[in-house]
């Protein structure tokens, strides 16, 4: 067991286990919306995804003048010139399969748009200080859900697209949003020490622990409401993102250590797996 502990919390350091949640992602857009990708398609989704992750390790880690106060910012500052070149090697071959592989084609576009507006984006919020830190959590949401569902939107796209996509793709932003504000709250020691900007800038932690409850009631309300309104084939998408949503509540209120907190919260995000069993 503690062999498997060690092997997981190397994933989390390197944040693979957003890859995989990511994955899972686009396998719950792609079962939602009745559609079938290539294995292809969700390995390029990983590269992509551990590229902008890794990315931002690495810069927060080369703003930190010390020795960083967080694991995952030491062990990026320890491996830094390692992860750069792997960083490299990884946008490289991305980029390479998207362009080469020809029934990868429709998404390269959307893909390419994507990617420099959001670039653009979270550049442009760099420069906006404490006026801009609120938008961080909410931007992230916003990008890692657009990701994970282009690819089973545009399989389909310019077909009619389902209501219920919609309904579910809201769903799963706010759960995304209740992630990174929880992941905010207990990394406020950590950001505070390293100078690195978070929604508790503009805000208490009493006041963040309440809107997160907050958040979290809400969307449970609304998922319940979804739930008796879809038809009975998109029940099972909605009662996963409820089970997502009721464990970080819960999670959320207990008292555990931060970083075994990030670890089951992030490990969540593969509940979608399920759904290749049935």
């Amino acid at each position: 067991m503690n062999f498997l502990t060690s092997i997981w919390r190397y994933l989390n350091l390197l944040s693979l286990d957003v890859v995989f949640g990511a994955m899972a992602g686009m396998l719950f857009f792609a079962d939602l919306l009745d559609v079938s990708l290539p294995f292809v398609l969700y390995l390029v989704l990983g590269l992509a995804v551990w590229g902008i992750y890794t990315l931002d390790h690495l810069i927060d880690a080369k703003k930190i003048a010390h020795l960083a106060s967080s694991e995952r910012h030491r062990f990026h500052q320890k491996h830094f010139l390692l992860l750069s070149i792997i960083f490299l090697i990884v946008v490289v071959t991305g980029m390479a399969m998207v362009i080469c592989l020809e029934h990868l084609r429709f998404i390269f576009l959307p893909g390419l748009i994507f990617a420099a507006f959001m670039l653009i984006w979270m550049g442009s919020i760099q420069f906006l200080y404490k006026r801009g830190v609120w938008l961080k959590e909410v931007s992230t949401a916003v990008f890692y859900v657009l990701g994970i569902s282009m690819a089973p939107f545009f399989s389909i796209f310019p077909n009619e697209i389902p209501n219920e996509f919609f309904l579910l793709l809201t769903a799963y932003f706010l759960l995304a949003s209740i992630n990174l504000f929880i992941l905010s709250y207990i990394d406020e020691k950590n950001d505070a020490q390293d100078k690195l900007g978070s929604a508790l800038q503009l805000m208490s932690s009493n006041f963040l622990r309440r809107f997160i409850f907050s958040l979290s009631s809400g969307t449970v309300i609304f998922l319940i409401v979804v739930f008796f309104w879809v038809p009975s084939f998109y029940k099972i998408h909605t009662c996963i993102l409820l089970i997502l949503v009721l464990f970080h509540a819960l999670e959320f209120s207990k008292k555990n250590d931060s970083f075994h907190i990030r670890e089951k919260l992030e490990a969540s995000f593969l509940l979608p797996l399920l759904l290749l069993l049935l």
